[in-house]
């Protein structure tokens, strides 16, 4: 609650690792024929879950621009259409730094909404950052606690807790009374 403010308790699955986290997601939300799109690069385990699910995948990939990653939003809009279920992205990145910024989340949420897709946020790395404040932007500090929006997180990395196999899961209060 100290990075995004208080998320009720009732949102929060915890799960044997964050990669039990990101399959899970995967399995509450995806079936086989689903599309979904997800921004590349990132862990190979990510997109393979989806596939593992019976999933499309269609893939963003980031482009280098003066010597930085960057997301060209625009494509992204155009690949995530109504008939995407899931948009899956890392941010920050692994294996790139590459993170989103306030306005690019604000984008892609606004559009999500607009298509129906849900957002899988794997947003592991998010202390792992050097701009301002103690964490890199996060969709939870935008969404509300309706939208469409699952948030990944593990002790592992942030904490500094490798093969400690803890994680969790941010997600609308109606996917937890399942």
């Amino acid at each position: 609650s100290a990075l995004h403010g208080d998320v009720e308790v009732e949102r929060i699955a915890v799960t044997a690792g964050g990669v039990n986290a990101l399959m899970l997601a995967m399995q509450m939300l995806v079936d086989a024929g689903d599309e979904v799109a997800a921004v590349v690069p990132l862990w190979p385990n990510l997109t393979a879950q989806a596939q593992i699910m019976g999933a499309k995948v269609t893939r963003i990939s980031l482009q280098p621009r003066q010597g930085a990653w960057a997301l060209d939003i625009d494509a992204l809009c155009a690949a995530v259409t109504p008939r995407t279920r899931v948009l899956l992205i890392n941010a920050p990145n692994n294996p790139t730094g590459w993170t989103l910024t306030r306005d690019e989340q604000q984008r892609i949420l606004d559009h999500c909404r607009s298509t129906g897709t849900w957002i899988v946020a794997d947003e592991v790395y998010e202390r792992i950052w050097f701009g301002a404040g103690a964490a890199a932007p996060s969709f939870l500090d935008i969404a509300s606690d309706v939208d469409r929006l699952v948030v990944a997180q593990s002790f592992s990395k942030s904490f500094l807790m490798t093969g400690w196999r803890l994680g969790w899961l941010v997600m609308p209060l109606d996917m937890t009374h399942h």
